[in-house]
């Protein structure tokens, strides 16, 4: 209650300090914007296509051929203004490349800003002889609300997966099974091209691995999310920009890689034609079977009773993914954009397990399971531009259908010990969703407002057959049933954007939020139909101290609703000690985020550093609970919203470049892991009301060994990862790569590593209750080595504006591939 206390008085001064300095600054804006403004957009005279970094120059029209008054540069959409002009007679002359110079005359200024609307240039009839233009893009960059990591700048990509590539981008910590926290936390939402993909309401962990590192632009981590997006998690929003060439002509590429853990191949086609465009992609990925030793034990704490379990285990996988992208501009304001994507996905394990109960002696048993997720994902996009610079309306529509399904047979030797049984489980997962949103410029303002609505229908059957002594299988009714989970979202939002003088910008906003969720469970007479409603601010101030050093201070709440994968009350049996069953009664997350944040850019180095503080109630974590069933002890994991977490953290990231042609980059993370359960789950833990201190780090090294030859090495360690009963083991891993272009620099080839002085990983987990002890370990293969190939024809430079759907569904926490 204490901490409560304080945090709130921390967060009303923070308001305070923002109504103090809007009131102080109030005078000063008016000063700032003293005289009038010219605004226009600069177009092709033929086309009306927008003309990009284009010269507008001011002159007195006294002296037409002296210096100008007045000089700008236009921007990506061909607008410009001119401010601060004094009441008088001016001559505007504008220059492009590849265009005659266009002078206007004559424009007379009062007391009143002039707006000229579209200025159209002629082309020249010129030759222009061919200009080669070079600019280099920094591996990391900083933007005011947002890390963006370039990925296909990265040599030791190719190859790896999108779990691969996070590994390398700063804030971000993957663990071995491909689990994503973001500053130590796991309740993130990513998006790719920035939209929802079905393939991540299901098993993120699995989804990222479909996805080629070779397709990967770039990863941008949003860390201050402004109320347009949807209510997001404890700390931000992933986003996954893949590969798309918007150059006119064919152009395309392909990229494969073989290795002795996991192999992918990748396609890409582009085609544009004056105002149709298309982007197609198709790829998939495969891994070798892979066979890992689980052990696990556990001990009750108030008898000799104890349940160990040694499994051999072996798994494959393969999937598919797909896109295809159309976009038309019906004219140079009005734009309509159409996605379809397809993902399938494909898990096959079979397993041996050996089982002791006490003194007994082993019972041996088989369990093959066979796990398929699929879907696809279509939006429709319509955006409207306006003569006003960043006045836009954008209205979206989304449809996606994903199942889910699961199959499982286990056998056991001893028919008194158990009857074998069979399992069904099919999932589907259908969401519907439209949003609007606008924005309107203001002399001294940006406002947006938008309204969005998500109607998913959730379904889940289940069927538990076992076999009787006749060995024919017969249906288990009570294990028998159908779940449906319907939940509609609604939701309003606002956010201002106004530069309070030179140096400080704020940005706030408020988001609405209205949930209505409806569960029924079919035969089995349970159900329940809950409302909520949620307001959640949001407030970033930056302030530009230099153009190399800038501050920024955010605070935010937000929200994340559990998935199917938490809520499926289904009961996965096949296993007769560690069983997984979800809860449909879970409430949503709720969190408070707030960081501070400085950024520094020197000649051949930067540094970023940010402290930050996030409060999270309602947490949802796994639980772990000692039953008895089937007339044997059993481990069941499950979910609840066991309390409240807080933490405090520190994140450095630096980079700096050496001798020309080293490049060296760090990043540390430290951070705290404080629990508060709720009464109802403090017998279940030993680390209520304890502050736990972690951290997570990794150093990387790329050189330039010139002639089209680039190497890297990459080392990262985690601490141990705290949750509400115990902890997960450490985790560290080594990759070493070199790649060297190839064909006119068309094409690359690349040699990866990973840990190839460590064939094992043992990855141990711990539990403790007031009951019980549990201890767990798996030993996974690590070891790899892998060559890939990538090449790519047509032009590699792009310079038309790439076009995102904007409907973000980023609202829901995903499933993440458990730990034993």
């Amino acid at each position: 209650m204490k901490q409560n206390k304080v945090l709130f008085k921390i967060q009303s001064s923070i308001l305070l300090l923002l109504l103090s300095m809007a009131n102080f600054t109030s005078g000063q804006i008016k000063q700032q914007h003293s005289g009038q403004t010219i605004t226009g957009k600069v177009v092709d005279s033929l086309t009306e296509k927008k003309i990009s970094a284009s010269n507008i120059s001011l002159y007195n029209v006294s002296t037409p051929h002296g210096k100008p008054i007045k000089l700008v540069i236009s921007d990506e959409e061909g607008y410009f203004k001119i401010t601060e002009v004094q009441p008088g007679n001016y001559l505007l002359k504008l220059s492009a490349l590849g265009y005659a110079t266009n002078t206007t005359h004559s424009i007379h200024i009062k007391n009143e800003n002039v707006a000229l609307g579209m200025i159209g240039m002629s082309p020249a009839n010129l030759q222009l002889q061919k200009v080669d233009v070079y600019h280099k893009t920094p591996l990391v960059q900083i933007k005011t609300d947002r890390l963006i990591y370039n990925t296909a700048l990265d040599p030791t990509m190719s190859g790896g997966n999108a779990a691969d590539a996070l590994r390398k981008v700063p804030l971000l910590s993957v663990d071995a099974l491909g689990n994503v926290s973001l500053k130590g936390d796991r309740n993130v939402r990513i998006l790719i091209d920035g939209k929802p993909s079905g393939a991540m309401s299901n098993n993120v962990a699995d989804a990222l691995k479909m996805i080629p590192a070779d397709q990967i632009k770039n990863v941008e981590v949003v860390t201050s999310p402004s109320s347009k997006f949807d209510a997001e998690g404890a700390s931000g929003i992933i986003i996954i920009n893949t590969k798309r060439n918007n150059t006119e002509g064919v152009h395309g590429s392909y990229s494969g890689g073989l290795g002795t853990r996991q192999n992918n191949f990748n396609g890409n086609i582009s085609i544009r034609k004056s105002k149709l465009g298309m982007n197609a992609n198709l790829g998939n990925s495969w891994s070798w079977p892979v066979n890992t030793h689980i052990t696990f034990d556990q001990k009750l704490l108030n008898t000799e009773s104890f349940i160990e379990q040694e499994t051999e285990s072996r798994n494959k996988r393969k999937g598919l993914r797909g896109s295809l992208s159309l976009d038309y501009e019906l004219d140079s304001n009005n734009l309509l954009i159409s996605n379809f994507n397809i993902h399938q996905l494909t898990i096959q394990t079979d397993n041996l397990l050996k089982t002791s109960y006490a003194a007994s002696a082993p019972i041996s048993s088989t369990n093959n399971s066979h796990i398929r997720f699929g879907g696809f994902d279509w939006s429709i996009d319509y955006i409207r531009k306006f003569q006003k610079k960043n006045q836009e309306l954008n209205f979206s529509v989304q449809l996606s259908k994903n199942n889910a399904n699961t199959n499982y047979q286990s056998s056991f030797m001893q028919y008194n010990f158990r009857p074998d049984e069979r399992g069904l489980n099919t999932g589907l997962n259908k969401e519907i969703t439209m949003q609007l949103d606008y924005t309107h410029p203001f002399k001294i303002a940006m406002l947006e407002f938008g309204a969005k609505a998500i109607l998913r229908d959730i379904q889940s059957a289940i069927q538990v057959d076992t076999i009787g002594q006749d060995n024919t299988y017969l249906n288990v009714s009570q294990r028998t049933y159908k779940f449906n989970y319907r939940q509609d979202v609604g939701a309003i939002y606002s956010t201002l954007q106004i530069p309070l003088n030179t140096k400080i910008d704020l940005k706030a906003g408020v988001r609405y939020e209205y949930t209505g969720a409806e569960i029924k469970a079919i035969d089995q007479q349970a159900g329940f139909h809950d409302q909520q409603y949620h307001i959640l601010p949001s407030a970033v101030i930056s302030y530009k101290v230099s153009e190399q050093f800038n501050l920024k201070i955010s605070y935010n709440q937000r929200m994340q609703r559990p998935s199917l994968y938490f809520l499926n009350p289904f009961r996965n049996e096949s296993d007769p000690v560690n069983q997984l069953q979800g809860n449909p009664q879970l409430a949503p997350e709720l969190s408070h985020n707030m960081e501070l944040s400085t950024h520094l850019t020197m000649k051949k180095s930067m540094i970023n550093l940010s402290l930050y503080h996030r409060r999270n109630s309602n947490v949802i974590e796994s639980i772990y609970k000692n039953t008895i069933h089937n007339d044997k002890p059993t481990v069941l994991q499950t979910f609840a919203n066991i309390g409240e977490t807080q933490s405090f953290g520190a994140n450095i990231f630096a980079s700096v470049d050496l001798f020309k042609i080293l490049t060296l980059r760090g990043n540390i993370d430290l951070y705290t892991y404080h629990i508060q359960p709720k009464d109802l789950y403090s017998n279940l833990t030993h680390q209520a009301n304890k502050t736990f201190i972690n951290y997570k780090t990794f150093i990387s090294a790329t050189v330039d060994l010139k002639k089209g030859w680039i190497a890297e090495s990459f080392l990262f360690f985690d601490a141990p990862e705290r949750t509400f009963q115990g902890y997960y083991a450490s985790f560290n891993m080594w990759n070493l790569g070199v790649k060297k272009e190839i064909l006119k620099k068309k094409g690359t080839l690349g040699l990866t590593m990973v840990d190839p002085f460590q064939k094992i990983k043992n990855l141990g987990s711990y539990a403790k209750t007031d009951l019980y002890e549990q201890h767990g370990n798996f030993a996974i293969p690590f070891r790899s080595f892998g060559i890939n190939f990538s090449w790519k024809f047509g032009k590699s430079s792009s310079q038309k504006e790439k076009y995102d759907s904007n409907i973000k569904n980023d609202d829901q926490k995903s499933g993440g591939e458990s730990k034993i």
